[in-house]
């Protein structure tokens, strides 16, 4: 065999078992890929399997809550005991002229049956709210399918509702009444029928007021001080104010009082330590809402008295007096200053003090070119026909 016949036989026997690697890796990959399809496959499954599990249970424990809220499974004891309670929950809440009438019972399915009344009566309105939260606080399996109230010539209203009542079929027969309130409706009837009343039909719901003030305040110790509070109302409703928590003094030491109208306080007090109080706002929309707001009084000493503002002239002298002569005469320089207002001049030597409109002072030299004078503590020379406010002026400026 030549060499070239040789490398010919290596080549192919290489591509041959380059082949065979290649065919079963892909055979290898194809099984890995075959198997986590499966595992996904049924880990999916078991998925699905624990959710229907899931939703098994769930349906047996909402079916066993509706069991206890049904009628009993027995078709006239259900009747009549429903019809016995409506009947009952009627003259509870003051209805008269009221009838309860079964007007069908129909079976749906294999699951349940429904009982259907007609009820009538006469009452006001506000029994009506209140026989409807008695309705709804009763944890029944039933519904008011319809409700009209029309004006009774009698007065109040005539009432008339369709009510549906459910009773499942694997309930038992002597099954007891439900006794706990439903969770759907508050407790209180009285919020109840608030929540129904007290609205207004023809404007956006009332907003309570809102404190537009500070609740750190100040009064003075030993003196009545009046602090007005600041509330806004969105509607521009009155409003009345009331003290929710009064503060008590010890051995009568102060007093605070509340104008209910104007919401101003007025408090006295002479003892310096914080005074907690808490107001109410209510305004007089439909219906009425109310803020409260708590407040600190702070009882400090009253202020220092303001600084005396310096007396304004209403013509001031100085502005119209030069120095008109330098005069000497016996060994002395002498200034007249002229105050041409009042047609007077003043001789004045060294050491002369002088109070001339707004400027007070004394004269410290005079020469034959100018005088110098001084003014609340400033020098300034004035020179011949120089004006008196002006040099002042001046000194004051340059100081």
């Amino acid at each position: 065999m030549t060499q070239r016949e040789r490398f010919l036989s290596l080549l192919i026997g290489g591509l041959l078992l380059g082949s065979g690697i290649w065919w079963a890796l892909g055979k290898y990959q194809s099984a890995i890929k075959t198997r986590n399809g499966q595992i996904a496959s049924l880990e999916n499954r078991q998925a699905e399997l624990n959710e229907q599990r899931l939703q098994g249970e769930y349906a047996n424990r909402q079916m066993g809550e509706y069991i206890v809220r049904s009628l009993p499974g027995d078709a006239e004891t259900a009747q009549s005991r429903y019809q016995k309670w409506l009947l009952s929950a009627m003259q509870e809440h003051q209805m008269t002229d009221q009838s309860v009438d079964p007007t069908s019972s129909r079976l749906i399915g294999d699951l349940y049956r429904q009982f259907s009344f007609r009820v009538q009566g006469n009452t006001t309105s506000e029994n009506v709210i209140d026989l409807l939260h008695a309705f709804y606080s009763k944890d029944y399996l039933h519904r008011i399918r319809s409700l009209s109230m029309r004006p009774s010539r009698t007065g109040g209203f005539r009432v008339e509702m369709t009510v549906d009542a459910i009773a499942l079929q694997n309930a038992p027969a002597d099954l007891a009444e439900p006794m706990r309130q439903s969770w759907q409706v508050t407790e209180s009837a009285q919020q109840y029928r608030k929540a129904i009343l007290d609205r207004n039909l023809y404007e956006p719901p009332n907003q309570a007021p809102k404190f537009a003030g500070k609740d750190q305040l100040d009064a003075i110790v030993e003196k009545k001080t009046t602090i007005p509070l600041v509330f806004k109302d969105q509607e521009d409703h009155e409003m009345t104010f009331e003290l929710v928590d009064k503060p008590t003094f010890k051995d009568e030491s102060g007093s605070l009082t509340i104008d209910e109208k104007t919401g101003t306080i007025v408090v006295e007090s002479s003892e310096k330590k914080p005074i907690e109080i808490t107001v109410r706002a209510t305004d007089k929309g439909y219906p009425n809402r109310s803020t409260q707001q708590k407040l600190t009084i702070n009882i400090v000493d009253p202020p220092p008295p303001p600084k005396p503002e310096p007396l304004k002239l209403k013509f001031d002298d100085a502005k119209q007096t030069v120095l008109t002569g330098l005069v000497q005469g016996r060994g002395e320089w002498t200034a007249w200053l002229n105050v041409r207002t009042r047609d007077k001049t003043l001789k004045l030597r060294v050491g002369d003090s002088f109070e001339i409109g707004s400027v007070k002072g004394k004269v410290v030299e005079v020469s034959a070119k100018s005088a110098v004078l001084e003014a609340d503590g400033q020098k300034f020379e004035l020179k011949l026909f120089g004006n008196l406010s002006e040099g002042a002026k001046t000194a004051s400026e340059v100081d």
